[in-house]
């Protein structure tokens, strides 16, 4: 099963995956997990965009065969492209922006402040040059750093890892989570300029509870007891 169900057409910076159209799912995405594994060394470590053809996928079923792709190869699959787009330049610039994009949120430095309304997400620890305004938003599953005034949400440890930490030359955060243990400020609001003296301070969870410090030779051997 699975021989013609799908067959692949490629170009230097896509797939283009053309799907049998009366095939059941289930059997579908059996078909895609046999084609990639025994194709995983061709491709190796490819960052790719895809286009799937032949037949109406819900948003679900593309997730499914993504996860199935990914599962069995090494292929990293950047973004999904519609089907009427398969000019090879487009392609390239579909897999450069996603690129661009995927190194200025997840990479491991940060430049400029982050406004109301931002949300930086990041799969490493993230170090913000600049202010996180009242409104934006950051989401690390590993450590934050911030070397400015932090007056927005963050959310460090957000794969559920509580030796994680949070730390900023001034912390008046609307909210600071760690894994998950929450808290909120009652003095940080929206309207805040930011006019507050640089007083670095760590928060992290010790004993339960989040503990909001000043950073001190005495916090940081806390921390790492």
């Amino acid at each position: 099963m699975g021989r013609d169900a799908v067959i692949l057409k490629s170009n230097p910076y896509g797939l283009i995956l053309n799907l049998d159209s009366e095939l059941p799912f289930e059997d579908l995405c059996t078909a895609v997990a046999e084609k990639f594994h025994a194709s995983a060394s061709f491709f190796k470590n490819a960052k790719l965009a895809l286009t799937f053809r032949g037949r109406v996928l819900t948003h679900e079923q593309e997730s499914r065969l993504i996860e199935a792709i990914v599962q069995n190869s090494k292929i990293e699959v950047i973004c999904v492209v519609d089907e009427d787009k398969e000019a090879e330049e487009y392609y390239r610039k579909a897999v450069t922006h996603s690129l661009e994009k995927q190194e200025e949120t997840q990479g491991q430095f940060y430049r400029g402040t982050l406004r109301s309304g931002q949300v930086l997400e990041t799969e490493t620890s993230v170090v913000i040059i600049g202010d996180v305004n009242p409104g934006a938003q950051i989401i690390s599953k590993g450590n934050i750093v911030i070397l400015g005034c932090c007056m927005g949400n963050i959310y460090a440890g957000a794969s559920g890892d509580r030796s994680c930490f949070a730390a900023a030359l001034t912390m008046k955060p609307m909210q600071v989570r760690i894994a998950d243990k929450m808290a909120r400020s009652a003095i940080a609001k929206k309207e805040d300029s930011g006019d507050y003296p640089v007083e670095p301070k760590i928060v992290y969870i010790k004993d339960e509870h989040l503990q909001i410090k000043p950073i001190t030779n005495d916090t940081l051997g806390e921390y790492l007891s």
